[in-house]
């Protein structure tokens, strides 16, 4: 496993689910159903305090682990999308 964190531009059906990605300047298509879940984010280095009562978006970061396919080489891909501003970042890529 390696991690990553860099941006990645995603494209996505129309459920939202990434379908495939540009990353160095190579396109990746996704191979299967990608998995979805929502993770913690490390607040106490985002900011230096998170305001009582704002809501669940500033703890908790959408991850989702998919398989993609790149001249012929499927690697496995952790991505990171910031709903508020539709940002995604690539942290892990497992198989490099």
């Amino acid at each position: 496993m390696t991690r990553v964190d860099e941006a990645v531009t995603v494209s996505v059906n129309q459920n939202g689910e990434p379908i495939g990605f540009r990353w160095r300047d190579q396109c990746f298509l996704v191979m299967n159903r990608p998995v979805r879940w929502f993770a913690r984010k490390e607040w106490w280095v985002e900011s230096a305090r998170v305001q009582r009562g704002i809501g669940a978006g500033v703890l908790e970061t959408e991850m989702w682990r998919l398989s993609a396919n790149c001249q012929d080489q499927v690697m496995q891909f952790e991505l990171v999308h910031q709903a508020i501003s539709n940002r995604w970042q690539l942290v892990r890529v497992f198989g490099n």
